[in-house]
């Protein structure tokens, strides 16, 4: 049987009771994770002015938007909702894919799950498929699909994940969950471009992927098709957008071996190639006190994929300018600190000694010592400050595969994050209902939650 029509299959026959409880948690860590990210997504400019075309084309509907008093139709609250996740660079990652499942699955699911009325199970599941197709297909179609095409990889596959989640909230059959995928295949989109001036398109990749798989699963039910091979193809997905596809790993191990659950949570609102230094920056302000005043050099040897030219813009224009960029964003935890993300102001990008010390990080290429693997050296910090030097090798954050985040260290960053968003009552009823999801019946009263302080 064709990949594409396996993976179908699977998400078509399985039910929550399918699921080992590992791979619930996970689910249930991943999706409180993406409410942060909406919440801290949700005042930027970017998401508002998504949200208001959004106004303009579709009113009335039946879908929460973070933060917000007003609701959307589904396919439009995905969209929205999906921007806000991925406003910030905040949202978690499915690295060795390529992959955004955070804003691409969840908003989409969310969506029709609180049209519907569904249950706590039902959202975990269909969330838990969803995430699994689409880091399924990010590993098949290797990093080559950006690293050497060009494009945005999360904005690629994003529609897959959505769609595959929307079907089976929707109940469609294998072949309608195939025609769903087949259909998601033509949506593929986003380049990469963005990252050369900070453009904000890459802000919308990913919703828009959202959005485009739940009018792919709504499309299939429909009696709409698509292409059966739509992944695997002489013209499919895997052979199209990458030069070094690996089709094998579409099922390899599938109901088993459930690859989400090495998705990568951030620790700080930046790009995650570089995470490990962040967080070698934050343990030395944590542990010895380091901040900016004084310091005399800073120089970072690390791995190439964090020293590529995309990560290296010393004088960012724009707020996603500085989050791409290493030398800036350490020079901001270094300055201010990164435990709270509303430090990566827009007012950051003139702040005369962030600036200064984003000039004069030193940035050395090392691919012998250093290695892109979970718990393995990433990179060497060294910053002496008032004569004393720190040198520190760093690899992994909690958040990290190596590392990853229990329920209790997602509600800590979400209660950061969702601060200013909600109101403590809401903050705590909303951990307390994502705490025991599979026992809610409706999930209606907590996606309205989402609103936050200004519904209270």
């Amino acid at each position: 049987m064709p990949q594409s029509q396996q993976l179908s299959e699977f998400v078509a026959a399985t039910n929550f009771q399918d699921l080992p409880p590992p791979v619930v948690d996970t689910a249930r860590v991943l999706l409180l994770d993406n409410l942060a990210a909406g919440f801290a997504g949700a005042s930027q400019p970017w998401t508002a002015m998504v949200g208001q075309m959004a106004r303009d084309q579709a009113q009335d509907g039946a879908c929460t938007v973070f933060g917000q008093p007003w609701r959307l139709p589904p396919s439009y609250a995905a969209l929205v909702n999906g921007t806000a996740i991925s406003a910030f660079e905040v949202d978690h990652a499915y690295v060795e894919g390529s992959a955004h499942p955070s804003a691409a699955v969840f908003p989409a699911v969310l969506a029709i799950a609180e049209r519907d009325g569904a249950s706590g199970a039902s959202l975990l599941l269909a969330m838990a498929l969803g995430y699994e197709v689409l880091c399924r297909v990010g590993r098949a179609a290797t990093r080559a699909v950006e690293d050497i095409r060009g494009f945005h990889g999360p904005g690629t596959n994003a529609a897959f994940g959505a769609a595959a989640g929307v079907s089976k909230l929707l109940g469609l059959p294998a072949t309608e969950v195939n025609h769903a995928l087949g259909i998601a295949g033509s949506h593929g989109a986003g380049l990469l471009e963005f990252a050369r001036e900070g453009a904000m398109t890459k802000r919308l990749h990913v919703g828009r992927g959202s959005q485009m798989g739940l009018e792919s699963a709504l499309l299939a039910a429909r009696g709409f098709t698509g292409p059966t091979a739509v992944l695997e193809g002489e013209h499919g997905f895997l052979r199209v957008y990458s030069p070094s596809p690996r089709p094998e790993l579409l099922t390899e191990g599938l109901g088993t071996t459930w690859v989400f659950r090495d998705t990568t949570v951030k620790a700080y609102p930046c790009h995650i190639s570089f995470h490990a230094v962040i967080e070698g920056i934050m343990r030395l302000r944590r542990e010895h006190g380091v901040d900016a005043k004084g310091v005399e050099r800073v120089k970072v040897a690390g791995g190439p994929w964090m020293m590529e030219r995309r990560h290296a813009d010393r004088a960012p224009a724009t707020v996603l300018g500085g989050q791409y960029s290493l030398p800036f964003s350490l020079a901001v935890a270094l300055a201010r600190g990164m435990d709270d993300p509303a430090v990566f102001d827009p007012g950051v990008l003139a702040d005369p000694v962030v600036r200064e010390l984003a000039r004069t990080v030193e940035l050395e290429a090392d691919g012998t010592r250093f290695v892109r693997n979970p718990g393995m050296p990433a990179a060497e910090i060294t910053l002496t400050r008032a004569g004393h030097t720190h040198t520190l090798v760093v690899t992994d954050w909690k958040g990290a595969p190596s590392d990853p985040c229990t329920f209790a260290d997602i509600s800590d960053k979400f209660r950061r994050y969702a601060g200013g968003a909600a109101t403590r009552a809401q903050i705590e009823e909303i951990v307390a209902s994502v705490a025991r999801l599979e026992e809610v019946r409706d999930v209606r009263p907590l996606a309205a939650l989402l609103a936050g302080a200004r519904q209270a």
